[in-house]
């Protein structure tokens, strides 16, 4: 039975990759959070804008007006801010990707080393298979001429 030497290893790289797809998958999950939070900003602030082009028919109070204008450029500075972070969570992303493909590069090192030891050891084994048959023909042959 064929046991590969350097399993721990595998297993061992096997795990650094799934830890590392697991942390990629949460950074994925929290910029595309990060980025439903932009698109909400970006529609509430464009929702107050549409107000204000509306009310310009109807008698309103300056203060009315001051302050969604205060509020529309709140929601503009927030915007700015969200787009930093969601720039921020992008790169740390992309960091956690180049770490996720080197750690696949690794852990497919490891098996394919692992499948040529197999193939080696099945090719050895199919040899001393066939010299312990041929050996016994030989020695069947033997016995039959005496």
């Amino acid at each position: 039975m064929f046991k590969f030497k350097l399993q721990s290893v595998l297993d061992y790289r096997l795990n650094i990759e799934e830890k590392i797809l697991n942390e990629f998958s949460e950074l994925k999950r929290k910029l595309d959070e990060q980025k439903a939070l932009l698109e909400a900003l970006v529609s509430e602030r464009e929702s107050r804008v549409a107000d204000l082009r509306n009310m310009r028919s109807a008698t309103i109070k300056a203060d009315d007006i001051a302050s969604i204008l205060a509020y529309v450029e709140h929601l503009h500075e927030r915007e700015k801010q969200q787009e930093e972070v969601i720039r921020q969570t992008g790169e740390a992303v992309e960091e956690k990707r180049k770490y996720l493909v080197e750690a696949v590069k690794n852990r497919k090192v490891m098996e394919n080393l692992k499948d040529r030891h197999e193939q080696d050891y099945i090719k050895d084994f199919n040899e001393t298979e066939q010299k312990n048959s041929d050996e016994m023909s030989v020695l069947k042959f033997g016995r039959r001429v005496k």
